[in-house]
Formats: C-alpha cells, structure tokens, sequence
C-alpha cells in the first residue's frame, strides 16, 4: 500500500481515503490472525502513519475534533503495544550481544535474553486474543471516523501549514535534546522526526526528484533514535530490582556500560545527521513548501 496523497483529488477527500485505507489496513492485520508478531508491529506502524497524517491536517481541523480523534487512535495504539515492546527488548540484547562479542562471556547475553523471553511470552499470553481483537473492531469504526472527518476546510495551504509545524517542532526538539540529551527529550525529538518522514512521504509528489531522498534522511534519523530509546529501555530494564533482569546471576554492570557506549555513538550519529535534516530556518522552509505547491497548481518550475 503506497502512502502518500493523490494530489490529484480534493485534499479533504485525499486525506479521508489516505487515513481510512492505513486504518484498514491496521485492523485487517490484527484480524488476519497468522504471524502475531509480525501483525501486530505492522498494524502499530499502520496507526503511527494514520496519526502523523492526521497531525498534518491539524492546522484547520476543528480542536475538539482533532484532540478527540487523537486520543483514539493513541489509546488503540496503546492497547497493542505490551507484546512488541516485550520482544524489542530481546532483539536489543541480540544485537548487544553480536556487536560487541568477545567483550563480555556469552552466557551473560544468553541468561538475560532468556528472561527476557519469558518476559515476552508472558506479555502475549492473552494479549493476542484480548487487545487486538478488540483494537481491531476499534480500528474498523477509526475507518467510517476517518470517512467523515471535519476537513472541509483543508487546502494546499494546510498541508504546508501541517508539515512547517512537523519540521519546527523537529527543529526545537532538536537543540532541547542537543541541551539535556536525556531518554525523555530524545524520544520527544525523534516523535517530531516522524512526522517529518511521514509528511514528507505524503507529499513526496510534489517534488518526486528531491523529497523522497528528504524523507529517507529522515526516516534514518528516526531508526537512529528507535535504537538509542531501545537501549535506554533496556537500561531501565536491568536497574529493576523486581524486573525480569533481576534472575540473572550474572554482574549487569559491565552489560549496562556498553549499552551506554552504544548510545552514545548513536546519538552523535543521530546529533550530525539531525543538523543537516534541520539545518533550513522554518520560515525558508515553509516558503520553499508553498513554491513547490503553487508550482505544481500552474505548472511553472518552483
């Protein structure tokens, strides 16, 4: 399924059929009930894509509605997020474990990752039954929702509005984490990075030669800050004194150490890539955005 917009259409209506078709999407996953796993990721990707573009109409969605229909999808979201986050923490060890081997003995890796599943087995016990049946009979009402979502005021310029606003967020969160790089600012500033990608996405056809290689930069700043909130999770993983991580026998300590030393190579990668993407003021960007779409209306070079 291509996401993007067909800006061909009306943007109401091109937002109402991109929005239904990732939520439909979504459910039918969950309802699909073959490769659990796998569904339930690709449904909460699903759901992360369906609120990104509902973000990019905010600026001319009635309030109540857009905050109403937020709150929605995040709750669905959340519903199914237990069993995914569970098995992020073993792929996380795993990739700990090839990365720096030799550093640390085997078992260390091996007794953590065991618990770890147990952890995530328990965490799908009843979940694959429970949360995505009922989040999928949510998602499919999010599916007529989306039909008739208050848009009727949206044009061209919402759309520039919407993702001026994605990318100034981006740009602010990005000196706040650049100030305080803690768990909390960065997993702030890659949220606002995944607007962008997903904006950029949507509206890739108004530049086809540039914007989709701008959204791929940005979707490697996203995967950059995945991986450090990945570990910084796991780092709380291991300090619970009443966590799956307190069975091992093993001494944590040295594993914590290099989770911190992954981090931190993460984020200067992150940090450098992060100026680049952001390096244009927000107010060049958005012009450079309302150029692109007058263009395309008369059919001038922007």
């Amino acid at each position: 399924m291509s996401y993007r917009l067909d800006l061909e259409e009306p943007v109401p209506a091109a937002l109402r059929e991109a929005a239904a078709a990732e939520l439909a999407d979504a459910a039918a996953l969950l309802e699909g009930g073959e490769a659990a796993e796998a569904a339930v990721h690709a449904a909460r990707k699903d759901l992360k894509k369906a609120r990104s573009l509902l973000r990019l109409a905010r600026p001319r969605m009635p309030g109540r509605a857009y905050r109403r229909e937020n709150r929605r999808l995040r709750d669905t979201a959340r519903a199914i997020a237990g069993v995914r986050d569970a098995d992020v923490m073993v792929a996380t060890v795993d990739d700990l474990a090839e990365r720096f081997a030799g550093q640390l003995p085997e078992g260390t890796f091996a007794a953590l990752r065991a618990e770890l599943a147990i952890a995530a087995a328990e965490a799908r016990t009843g979940r694959e039954q429970a949360e995505p049946g009922a989040a999928a009979a949510e998602l499919r009402d999010a599916v007529e929702r989306a039909r008739a979502w208050p848009l009727e005021d949206c044009d061209e310029d919402t759309l520039v509005a919407g993702i001026t606003l994605a990318y100034a967020s981006g740009r602010r969160d990005l000196r706040a984490a650049e100030r305080d790089p803690s768990a909390e600012h960065l997993h702030e500033w890659r949220k606002r990075v995944k607007d962008l990608w997903h904006h950029l996405r949507l509206l890739r056809d108004l530049h086809p030669e540039v914007l989709p290689a701008e959204a791929e930069a940005a979707h490697r700043l996203s995967d950059l800050l995945g991986d450090d909130h990945d570990l910084a999770e796991l780092c709380r993983v291991l300090a619970e004194k009443d966590g799956p991580a307190a069975s091992v026998p093993d001494d944590l300590a040295p594993l914590a150490e290099l989770a911190a030393e992954r981090q931190e190579a993460l984020r200067s990668a992150a940090f450098a890539l992060g100026h680049r993407i952001y390096a244009e003021p927000a107010k060049s960007f958005s012009r450079r955005f309302r150029a692109l779409t007058r263009a395309r209306r008369v059919g001038t070079p922007a």
